[in-house]
């Protein structure tokens, strides 16, 4: 009976099968990441958040200016009804982000009886500038142009997009920093109905 022998296996063959292995598990994981990173780079940034302006429950600052259309307005004029005020500008990549929300939420609010009403104000921009991003957008409620940054400095805005809710008798009831999203606009709307003057945090 002929025993067959296995040929000697060459010193130093496992190792390399095993470096090989882990050379490979490694370059696939280098890869995982790098696509991850990518994802979350592109992902756009969280929502808004609410927070403790030192304006809530007092009387909302004077605003009124020329609008980007050339027309007069003045906050003091929607009196009796809710309204957003929306700080934005077109170099703001939240503030693209959150567009197409507040022109649902308008659009929305467009429908129903004694619905919000929404103010923009232009933010450390050019009036082209701002108003080829009102264009694009098709945003259909003013813009107030906010030359040498006056209004924001009376409502404390030190970067957009920053949201403020008004109530019917003038004062603010709610506050947002970064890009809200319609629900998140309703939601505040309707505690604000609910628990009229309390001012939401």
């Amino acid at each position: 009976m002929t025993t067959v022998t296995a040929p000697p296996r060459r010193p130093g063959t496992g190792r390399r099968r095993v470096t090989h292995r882990a050379r490979w598990v490694a370059s696939a994981l280098v890869l995982v990441l790098a696509a991850v990173a990518v994802v979350a780079a592109t992902r756009p940034s969280a929502q808004a958040t609410q927070v403790a302006s030192s304006l809530l429950t007092h009387p909302a600052p004077e605003l009124s200016g020329t609008t980007l259309g050339g027309r007069h307005f003045s906050l003091a004029s929607d009196r009796g009804r809710y309204v957003y005020v929306n700080f934005f500008a077109s170099w703001c990549p939240p503030c693209q982000q959150e567009e197409p929300a507040l022109i649902d939420f308008a659009f929305q609010q467009q429908r129903q009886a004694g619905g919000a009403a929404m103010v923009s104000v232009v933010f450390n921009d050019s009036v082209a500038s701002a108003r080829q991003f009102v264009t694009k957008w098709g945003a259909r409620w003013p813009a107030v142009v906010d030359s040498g940054g006056s209004i924001a400095n009376r409502y404390g805005v030190e970067s957009p997009p920053t949201t403020f809710l008004v109530d019917p008798r003038g004062k603010v009831v709610g506050t947002f920093a970064g890009p809200v999203t319609a629900s998140q606009l309703s939601a505040m709307l309707a505690a604000a109905r609910h628990h009229p003057g309390s001012g939401g945090g």
